[in-house]
């Protein structure tokens, strides 16, 4: 695979689908963070070379052109000084060096081209780094919610709604049967309290009544004796 197909690959990377099918989203955006930015230098000194080699074009271009009008120069000097032998050696020479800066010049044209592209790969690159940078933590936030969301989902699925009808009858019944118990625990609190205060009652009447025949006795002890 190439630069640029690399660079294609890694821009049209969907960050979304990526950490729906990794197993561990963070790990995955961390090595794709790197993998952007080892390819960023990369690109941009690609970008580089190639504007260096346009650059170098672009002087020999001018320079071949510069010594192609240098040789025409001459060849027109040779003919006036009636010298048709060396002015035929000046064309020649002034030949050579424009197809040299033809064939240069659709060389630069090719360069630019290329130079271009990886301007603009370079750019997509930039802009991508820029975005996984900026939304990993939304991004990361997002498939944590997709999972939660998901866990729920299954628990729920694996909950019949005759299980749950069930489960309600059972904590309905169990705190039915607690209230219930509860209120004859309470009811017998209050009937023991009124037994005993019944025999209190009983043995205060029973006190009160010895006190009486005992005080009539000794009535009738005190008539006797007088």
């Amino acid at each position: 695979m190439n630069v640029l197909q690399r660079i294609t690959t890694l821009v049209r990377a969907n960050i979304h689908d990526l950490i729906d099918r990794a197993e561990d989203p963070e790990k995955m955006i961390k090595q794709l963070i790197i993998d952007l930015n080892n390819q960023l230098i990369q690109t941009k000194t690609l970008v580089a070379q190639s504007l260096a080699d346009q650059y170098m074009l672009e002087n020999k271009l001018a320079q071949a052109r510069q010594e192609a009008a240098n040789c025409e120069r001459r060849a027109q000097l040779a003919v006036e000084k009636d010298n048709d032998a060396l002015a035929r050696t000046a064309l020649q020479r002034m030949n050579s060096y424009v197809a040299s800066a033809e064939e240069m010049d659709r060389q630069l044209a090719e360069q630019k081209m290329e130079t271009e592209t990886l301007k603009q790969a370079l750019s997509q690159l930039e802009t991508k780094v820029a975005e996984v940078t900026r939304e990993r933590e939304v991004l990361l936030a997002r498939h944590r919610r997709a999972a939660a969301r998901e866990r729920i989902s299954k628990s729920q699925s694996n909950i019949s709604t005759d299980r749950v009808e069930e489960l309600l009858n059972a904590i309905t019944g169990y705190v039915e049967k607690s209230e219930a118990s509860a209120k004859a625990y309470t009811e017998l609190r209050v009937e023991s309290a009124n037994q005993r205060l019944s025999k209190l009652e009983e043995d205060d009447k029973l006190d009160r009544q010895l006190a009486d025949l005992k005080a009539r006795r000794q009535g009738v002890i005190q008539l006797e004796q007088s």
